[in-house]
């Protein structure tokens, strides 16, 4: 070896080592700030690793990686699930190469040895049930208001490849909600298929709850005005095509002028231009069809900039978690933004059932907001801490708060994150959606689809071709994960090689 690339690979060496160093010191004085509120042994070291993988990421190490690959050496590219094992990896590989093996005597050494990916399929299994033997990835289905009525439907369902049924308490009652578990049980028993009961609570959701106009279908176009109000007696019709009430917005003086305004996930954006005593007047800015935009209650509202600080359970969720105590699997939450709601929603939790009953109770905290991925790592910790825990990413209304062109970027992040603290995820919103309501797939969906194997679950949501969804879903799951396992690329043999090697031995 050459005295220019020996030197070089010490410099390497010695950079590698004071990386690691630091990224111990710094994350280990982060999970003392956790640890006396850890009180679920199982999420002791997940959390330690977590808190290393947040010191090494909070650093730009992009040089480093080209170094690194450099010379065959791991990038640091699936650091995720053991952060320092990799670390410790790098440097015995840059001291044998170096030269430098005898200094290796003093190298300090973590006592703790992480599980990883066996942590995190475990922590899957304990939660979302166990894995289908031809695939990793489960499949969740939101069950229709049919599932109340036809068992057959839903024995078709198992048949075809879903893992839990999603009871959407957004929508229908919980006589509805209990028939349908009826009926999913007894299904069950004929497909011969367990099922895991996942309620999705609805929480704070600010929608649409009417919208009052001279016209009766009246199409909102780039450029015209709507009156959004809380006040359901304004029915000032003469100066605005429409006027939206929206009962959940009486905080208005969070929208200022030039706040964004955003509905149904993001089909039609628009700011606001004028504020009223009533409410705030707002201009479209972005309808998702030229024609123009009918708004129609029941959608959701958005609004990017802006904060309404609201109780994370409202008096329904509470009525509704009588019942999916009792009935549910998982309990689904949504619209968690900090660590204070995490420990409003165990609080009521422990009062409705107990405090040791609450503990065991697996929770899914759903991130819609960019304030929720801004503080994932509080809020994984504060569940976590307590009770097993899966992330679910809504991108629905994420992408209605963080824009489409973050959308990608975030979902990196968030599997990023839940990998490094062996946290299950649920991949879901418009995941095949042209397929089940339509009966025909996008080619963006099959993409969409592909990459959705990288979490632990996929939610498929209703629509008149979900049985057909379910089965094409099935399939695209068990494809990829021939050639994909979460971020690592499987380097299967390629049938494009194969033929490529045999036109050179003719």
């Amino acid at each position: 070896m050459k005295e220019k690339e020996r030197n070089e690979l010490l410099s390497l060496y010695e950079e590698m080592k004071a990386l690691r160093q630091a990224v111990y010191e710094e994350g280990n004085g982060l999970y003392a700030e956790w640890k006396s509120g850890i009180s679920r042994t199982a999420f002791e070291l997940s959390a330690k690793n977590l808190a290393y993988y947040l010191a090494l990421r909070r650093r730009d190490i992009r040089p480093l990686q080209n170094r690194l690959s450099k010379w065959g050496l791991s990038s640091l590219g699936r650091t995720e699930s053991k952060v320092l094992q990799q670390l410790d990896a790098i440097v015995r590989n840059l001291a044998l190469m170096s030269g430098a093996i005898k200094q290796l005597s003093d190298y300090p050494k973590t006592p703790e040895k992480f599980p990883g990916r066996k942590k995190l399929a475990t922590e899957a299994t304990a939660l979302l049930g166990d894995a289908p033997k031809h695939r990793t990835t489960r499949i969740m289905v939101t069950l229709p208001e049919q599932a109340a009525t036809d068992k057959d439907f839903l024995v078709r369902l198992l048949e075809r490849g879903m893992d839990i049924a999603r009871i959407n308490c957004a929508h229908d009652d919980s006589a509805v909600w209990l028939k349908m578990i009826e009926n999913l049980k007894e299904a069950q028993k004929t497909a011969g298929k367990s099922c895991r009961i996942y309620f999705d609570i609805a929480g704070p959701k600010i929608r649409v709850d009417a919208v009052s106009s001279e016209k009766e279908k009246l199409r909102l176009k780039v450029g015209d005005l709507f009156f959004l109000t809380a006040d359901a007696s304004f029915k000032d019709l003469k100066h605005y095509p429409a006027i939206v009430f929206s009962e959940s917005l009486n905080l208005f003086d969070e929208l200022k002028v030039d706040s964004p305004v955003i509905l149904d996930d993001g089909v039609l954006e628009g700011r606001v231009v004028e504020q009223k005593p009533q409410g705030v007047v707002v201009q479209v800015g972005k309808t998702a069809k030229v024609k123009g935009i009918r708004i129609k209650p029941q959608k959701g509202l958005n609004f990017p900039e802006s904060t309404f600080r609201m109780p994370i359970l409202t008096d329904k969720d509470r009525e509704d978690l009588l019942v999916a105590e009792i009935e549910a699997d998982i309990l689904g939450f949504s619209f968690v933004r900090g660590s204070k709601d995490i420990v409003a929603i165990q609080n009521t939790l422990a009062e409705q059932v107990g405090s040791e009953a609450a503990l065991t109770i697996p929770l899914v905290i759903k991130i819609e907001t960019v304030e929720a991925v801004n503080h994932l790592p509080e809020l994984i910790v504060a569940a976590a801490s307590k009770n097993p825990l899966a992330i679910m990413i809504a991108r629905g209304d994420l992408a209605a708060e963080a824009g489409f062109l973050r959308l990608s970027e975030l979902q990196e992040e968030i599997l990023w994150i839940c990998e490094a603290a062996h946290i299950p995820v649920i991949w879901s919103t418009q995941v095949l959606e042209n397929m089940v309501k339509n009966g025909v797939p996008t080619r963006a969906e099959m993409s969409d689809a592909t990459m959705a194997g990288q979490a632990e679950c996929v939610m498929l949501n209703k629509g008149d071709f979900v049985e057909e969804g379910i089965a094409l879903l099935d399939a695209i799951l068990v494809q990829s994960q021939q050639n994909r396992s979460k971020k690592t690329a499987k380097l299967r043999a390629l049938k494009i090689a194969k033929k490529a090697w045999r036109k050179t031995k003719k």
